[in-house]
């Protein structure tokens, strides 16, 4: 399967090096390449380590844009764009090619495991949340699309996007939105729903996703514009007053402490 791992760089994470290792250990071969909008040393110096090369995205226009250039920088049909922060399980990548090929979904999504600065499993509030949403609503369900894929997206954003794998071919026109800082995946995963895509579900945990202050969406939390972008997406799930009551109930989950993306 022709599937290349484009790793999201930005700034200097001390976690690059372990993301890309990651995904050269998966079970099964693929294309690695980093592609930033904020060259430096660090990001050149752990790349020439690992042999993986790195494509510059000379605009800087915000992370929707960064996104969008990561999607076209590889011509490859199936692509993940690998978090900087984040570790792959080496089955990672055959479980998401081959639910993909059970199901000819538009894209796929795995489980994920919270882990802490050192790659130690740990729970939070708003992950244990986001694991009780996905075995209620999917359980073991591999396709998952129409009212069920909704209720999945009404509570919250459990689908963790750096598990996603996208089918390009499946993908055609697709842009992840420029307006949104936050929430720009949640926007994603509900208008592919509203156009009547299917979403493979593989139910294993073969993410570590890291929670810290160092990450854009704890920044994004601390300057309040996950609340005020969490409360539109609720709003576009819910009628308002029950919207804005899963709202408070959500933002309690990641109040005074430093989350990873949705």
């Amino acid at each position: 399967m022709d599937h290349a791992f484009v790793v999201l760089g930005y700034g200097q994470s001390p976690f690059l090096g372990e993301a890309l290792a990651s995904v050269g250990g998966q079970t099964r071969a693929s294309r690695i390449v980093i592609a930033t909008s904020t060259p430096n040393d660090h990001i050149a110096g752990t790349a020439a380590a690992h042999s993986v090369p790195v494509v510059v995205n000379r605009a800087r226009e915000g992370i929707g844009a960064d996104w969008n250039f990561a999607l076209e920088t590889t011509e490859a049909r199936f692509v993940t764009l690998a978090h900087q922060d984040d570790v792959y399980y080496p089955r990672f990548l055959d479980a998401s090619v081959a639910a993909l090929a059970e199901t000819g979904a538009a894209l796929s999504f795995s489980g994920y495991q919270e882990i802490d600065d050192a790659g130690a499993p740990k729970v939070s509030k708003i992950s244990h949340a986001k694991h009780a949403i996905e075995a209620v609503i999917l359980g073991r369900a591999r396709a998952v699309t129409g009212l069920r894929l909704r209720a999945f997206l009404s509570f919250g954003n459990p689908l963790p996007c750096s598990s996603v794998t996208y089918d390009r071919a499946k993908l055609k026109g697709f842009r992840f939105s420029t307006v949104y800082k936050s929430n720009l995946d949640w926007d994603a995963w509900w208008r592919l729903m509203d156009g009547g895509a299917t979403f493979a579900h593989v139910a294993e945990r073969l993410v570590g996703r890291r929670h810290n202050a160092l990450t854009e969406t704890a920044a994004l939390t601390r300057a309040g514009v996950r609340a005020a972008e969490d409360a539109e997406m609720f709003r576009r799930a819910w009628p308002r007053p029950f919207a804005d009551a899963l709202h408070l109930a959500y933002r309690t989950g990641y109040q005074g402490a430093s989350h990873h993306a949705p």
